[in-house]
């Protein structure tokens, strides 16, 4: 009798196993599926709540403008241009001459940049450790004749130790700044913006102070940042398997969250098909589990 009890057990026990293993085999064939169906539609076959991708086009972002050093408010800008629709904003690379030497700057001729330009470049600039500015205006450049634009000259710099205040300075402060680089941009009706900035007798301003409103009434972008941007929003980027794992196991669970949503006939189909299963086996699993034979 004794015998037979323990037969009983281990057939049992094994029961419950290979149910178990049956409800992992399910759920991850149903996610490769998914997960197939989703890089095969370039994810139009769902919807996603958040874009699964984000950080891996931050990253990309951050590569191809050999951004090394990154703290989270850029981060957060770089994020917000990226599920922003300004990879829509039409843009054109034009030949100019700066100082003698012909560079190429990138133009957006419907439009000033805004505040989103205008927050990312403040903060790619800070996060570089340019503390100041130091602007000349060369004058009116109509290069778009949409705008009044003028052309100025935008030198950047780091204040040494030895200055504590963070603050605008005259130009006989020269020794305690070190120049950096240098920008030209083409600011919408400079003169007007210019009037309405208090500090007129500096020469020294601090990045937060007057740079932000001059990218916001820029129709030039300060690097190939929105070309980039596009190019990572137009790329095909693979989604990563662990995501769609995750959305099988919530939908055989039945929990469904909602953060992945079925977007087409046949996903629905499996979704549904993938229920029953997740159902049908864990009822199973509860039957053997809690059945005792006299």
């Amino acid at each position: 009798m004794k015998w037979f009890i323990n037969i009983h057990k281990i057939k049992k026990r094994t029961i419950l196993l290979l149910l178990a293993l049956l409800y992992i085999t399910v759920l991850i064939c149903f996610g490769i599926i998914y997960w197939d169906i989703a890089n095969d539609s370039n994810g139009e076959f769902f919807i996603f709540q958040n874009d699964i991708n984000i950080d891996r086009k931050i990253e990309i972002f951050k590569r191809n403008l050999n951004i090394e050093v990154c703290s989270n408010e850029l981060k957060n800008s770089i994020k917000s241009l990226l599920l922003s629709s300004e990879y829509k904003r039409p843009v054109a690379k034009v030949e100019t001459v700066d100082d003698s030497v012909i560079s190429v700057n990138v133009f957006s001729f419907e439009k000033v940049l805004g505040w989103e330009w205008a927050d990312y470049y403040y903060l790619l600039f800070k996060n570089a450790g340019i503390t100041h500015i130091a602007v000349k205006n060369l004058g009116q450049d109509k290069i778009s004749g949409g705008f009044d634009s003028y052309k100025i000259k935008v030198d950047f710099y780091k204040m040494t130790e030895d200055l504590k205040d963070f603050k605008g300075y005259p130009e006989s402060y020269d020794d305690d700044f070190k120049k950096i680089f240098t920008k030209y941009m083409w600011v919408n009706e400079y003169p007007l913006l210019y009037n309405e900035f208090p500090g007129k007798g500096y020469f020294y301003y601090p990045l937060n102070f007057y740079f932000p409103e001059l990218v916001k009434n820029s129709i030039s972008f300060l690097d190939g940042s929105p070309l980039v941007l596009k190019s990572i929003v137009d790329e095909n980027l693979k989604y990563p398997l662990w995501n769609f794992m995750y959305f099988s196991a919530v939908t055989m669970t039945t929990l469904g969250y909602g953060d992945i949503v079925p977007n087409s006939t046949i996903v629905r189909i499996l979704v549904m098909l993938e229920t029953v299963f997740g159902v049908t086996i864990v009822g199973m699993f509860a039957s053997c589990l809690f059945w005792n034979k006299e």
